[in-house]
């Protein structure tokens, strides 16, 4: 049976972003684009407000499962850009992060709501990816135009 395909990035525009060793928070939003198994395509979006990106990734990938769940029970392959969240959701990471521990708590006990999940790095800069980034773009544009 093929897979369920939820594809997940959150944009976080932060000032400075471009100096060297800068962190901190930014206004960030996410873009979710679901294609069902039978090639359906569901589009949503959320503005998240004021966070780290860690933080960001996180709350789309709470937001992307819960919309998924609306979709399909079955299998589902998340697809994320962000190869930190995809390493700590795979166990290829320990979650050692106490500010981000009940996010990814939360996004654990979302994956109960489906027979199997599976996480994967993508690039960005693939079409699905670069659907997935104007939808963050997009929603993030309403808030701060």
């Amino acid at each position: 049976m093929a897979k369920a395909k939820v594809i997940v990035d959150a944009c976080c525009h932060k000032p400075n972003s471009n100096v060297s060793g800068s962190s901190g928070r930014g206004k960030c939003a996410c873009g979710v684009l679901i294609l069902d198994e039978r090639g359906n395509e569901f589009e949503f979006s959320k503005y998240l407000g004021e966070m780290t990106p860690p933080e960001a990734e996180f709350n789309g990938l709470v937001f992307a499962l819960d919309q998924a769940a609306g979709v399909t029970r079955f299998d589902i392959e998340v697809l994320m850009d962000s190869e930190l969240v995809v390493n700590w959701m795979t166990g290829s990471y320990r979650m050692r992060k106490e500010h981000i521990r009940p996010l990814f708590d939360q996004a654990k006990k979302n994956e109960q709501r489906f027979r199997s999940v599976e996480y994967s790095h993508h690039s960005r800069s693939t079409p699905l990816g670069m659907r997935a980034d104007k939808l963050a773009d997009v929603e993030y544009k309403k808030y701060h135009p």
